[in-house]
């Protein structure tokens, strides 16, 4: 089912088309806000993204807990998370390895077996994890985040397995010290803060599996597994989000699942944006009462990949292993590990990651279509970050400290035609200037593009080509580079004449 342009929460903030127009200012971007926030779908629905996510572009995510001590998922050419049975046996994120093990017939119990015995407890690989915590250094963390060219970092602060990475009040009734043994999430927030980013935190609120956990083979069963009042659950989270909110002041708030009651999500995101006026929040917030309306499964137009049902309120879209194609009136920001797994896996080699140059690819599209690039970063059960996902990361921050200011700190631009011939076009501008980006490793070797009339007469130049590649005939581009600069993604500049 493909939804039509505006979904409820894009009929609230759109309130005009941004086609040709920067992205900036439509669809209710803006800075803090400075209204008071009622728990209620029109008050919060009211709140605004905030300038800085918008320019940031890119982020980096981490999956970090007891499953990064096994660190195994399968691993399948074809592989990626799916909503079947088969899906769930080979599920290839390492951090539902919990789960996974469940299948007894399946590769992760298997090795479960080989590796650690019949008898060893998933518990253990808490105990594990907390002893390797004495090598962590947060600092050159938030160093190799910072030299990435990445704005802000989002912590996995609770994963579905329910191991808290920081000392909270309120601890897990079913599990004695399930938790991490220093205060991961205070000591990295301060770490990163310190390098001038942003930091956010995310937080498993519709799945802990040391509340309630039947082994999960389907979709269906993820949201059947969401525990709630009955199980003592839903004041157990809700006093964790009151906790992460007044203690660590996140920038960005990443629920994931889904939340037991609307009214409970409602008065975490009114005492979240009342703290943090220039935060903001996720898609992920749906209430198992909302799954009944199909309104919220239906996908929104241009996306790929896994995207969660749309609840009442959210401020962006999450694509999970997917993106728009197209510039829309919200905000979206797509997610993915640099392997197909979230957690680190130690089944996957160097050659199973994202190189430098797709990683580069999918952050120029996300900017030019209005969204960002959460880029996950799986860090190994010692402690340490895996160095070929470091070396990725230096690269792609070697090239952002060229060419960021054509993506980062410039707002998205609805062009009239998405190709240009075969070849993918985005656009985005700095205010001054309009930046065209070629979103295909091989763009043919002439192309032709209308642009918007504002940009009518402009100068053009290719960046790293020589002169003469592009000529402007009134509103229509064209490139006439026969050899293309060896870059991963092409772009053109476009200046208005003084």
């Amino acid at each position: 089912m493909t939804r039509t342009l505006f979904s409820r929460r894009q009929f609230t903030l759109a309130g005009t088309s941004c086609a040709g127009l920067a992205l900036s200012g439509c669809g209710g971007q803006g800075g803090s806000q400075t209204m008071v926030y009622q728990p209620a779908i029109e008050s919060l629905n009211q709140h605004k993204v905030p300038r800085w996510f918008d320019d940031a572009k890119y982020g980096i995510f981490i999956h970090w807990g007891p499953y990064s001590v096994p660190a195994f998922a399968p691993k399948r050419a074809d592989q990626v998370m799916s909503g079947t049975e088969e899906g769930f046996k080979y599920n290839p994120y390492a951090e539902w390895y919990l789960n996974t093990m469940l299948f007894e017939d399946g590769p992760t119990a298997a090795f479960h077996r080989e590796t650690f015995g019949e008898g060893y407890s998933y518990d253990q690989f808490g105990q594990a994890f907390n002893e390797a915590l004495d090598d962590w250094q947060p600092d050159e963390w938030a160093r190799t985040f910072k030299r990435s060219g990445a704005r802000y970092v989002v912590l996995v602060s609770k994963h579905h397995d329910g191991f808290l990475l920081w000392p909270s009040a309120t601890p897990n009734p079913h599990k004695p010290n399930w938790f991490a043994s220093r205060d991961i999430v205070g000591e990295l927030a301060e770490a990163v803060r310190a390098q001038g980013l942003r930091f956010g935190i995310y937080y498993s609120g519709g799945v802990d599996w040391t509340f309630k956990h039947k082994r999960i083979e389907t979709f269906q069963d993820l949201f059947m597994a969401m525990p709630g009042h009955e199980e003592g659950y839903t004041d157990y989270a809700n006093a964790h989000y009151r906790e992460l909110i007044e203690r660590y002041r996140p920038d960005y708030l990443w629920n994931d699942i889904g939340y037991p009651t609307d009214a409970d999500a409602f008065d975490v995101l009114a005492n979240y944006y009342n703290t943090v006026p220039d935060g903001l929040t996720n898609d992920r917030w749906m209430s198992p009462a909302g799954l009944a309306d199909p309104e919220a499964f239906a996908r929104p137009e241009g996306v790929t990949g896994l995207i969660p049902p749309e609840p009442p309120v959210w401020d962006v879209r999450t694509p999970e292993y997917g993106t728009f194609d197209r510039v829309l009136p919200f905000k979206w920001e797509m997610t993915r590990g640099l392997g197909k797994s979230f957690g680190y896996n130690r089944e996957e080699s160097e050659a199973d990651l994202l190189n430098a140059e797709e990683i580069i690819t999918t952050l120029a599209q996300a900017s030019a279509f209005g969204g960002n690039f959460l880029l996950n970063v799986g860090p190994r059960g010692d402690a340490q970050l895996d160095t070929h996902q470091v070396s990725r990361l230096n690269e792609v921050g070697d090239w952002l400290a060229q060419n960021g200011r054509y993506f980062q700190d410039a707002q998205a631009v609805a062009l009239q035609d998405r190709f240009a011939g075969s070849t993918r076009v985005g656009a985005t501008t700095d205010g001054t200037r309009l930046f065209v980006h070629l979103l295909d490793a091989n763009p043919d070797a002439e192309l032709e593009l209308p642009l918007p009339d504002a940009w009518a007469g402009a100068s053009a130049e290719l960046v790293d080509a020589e002169d003469g590649a592009v000529a402007l005939e009134g509103r229509r581009l064209k490139l006439l580079a026969a050899e293309w600069p060896l870059r991963p993604v092409q772009t053109l500049i476009l200046a208005r004449s003084v």
